[in-house]
């Protein structure tokens, strides 16, 4: 019989395989050497290696025996963090195409880093450097090396 992580790893690897699927339907320039097509397929071959790694984890992990339900020990779930992050997460997703990538990615690794860690303003000038160093890398990497355009917005 086929376990969880199994049945997830399965659903993964035809998720990566449609996907693969669809990335060589893109029309490619005939003056761009590589073609659109490649990273993603790169990263989904990646993935579906990670999926097979996962399969066989679960394939050969042997069953554990059956305990009796028992209250977890450790801090109870905090799902106000869980909204809090799919609200900064939507956040960043409006405000990429109103305030534009770099200003959009800030606030959003700034606000996501705050509202799911400790918030201790001793802290904030950390964060700051960390969200200040991932919009530059990402911006860096994307736009300056892959030559893929981000999005505009009204501050950059």
């Amino acid at each position: 019989t086929m376990r969880r992580d199994a049945g997830i790893g399965v659903g993964l690897l035809a998720f990566c395989g449609f996907l693969y699927w669809q990335a060589g339907l893109v029309s490619a320039p005939p003056f761009v050497p590589i073609g659109p097509a490649f990273y993603p397929r790169v990263i989904l071959i990646l993935l579906a290696g990670l999926a097979v790694w996962l399969i066989a984890e679960d394939l050969l992990r042997r069953p554990a025996p059956a305990r009796k339900a028992e209250k977890p020990a450790g801090p109870a779930p905090n799902y106000r963090k869980v909204l809090l992050g799919f609200i900064v997460f939507l956040g960043y997703v409006a405000g990429l195409s109103l305030i534009g990538y770099l200003a959009a990615t800030f606030l959003f690794v700034l606000g996501l880093s705050w509202s799911s860690g400790p918030r201790n303003v001793r802290e904030l000038p950390k964060l700051v450097m960390i969200a200040v160093g991932t919009t530059l890398a990402t911006y860096l990497i994307f736009e300056k090396y892959l030559y893929v355009f981000l999005p505009q917005g009204l501050l950059f």
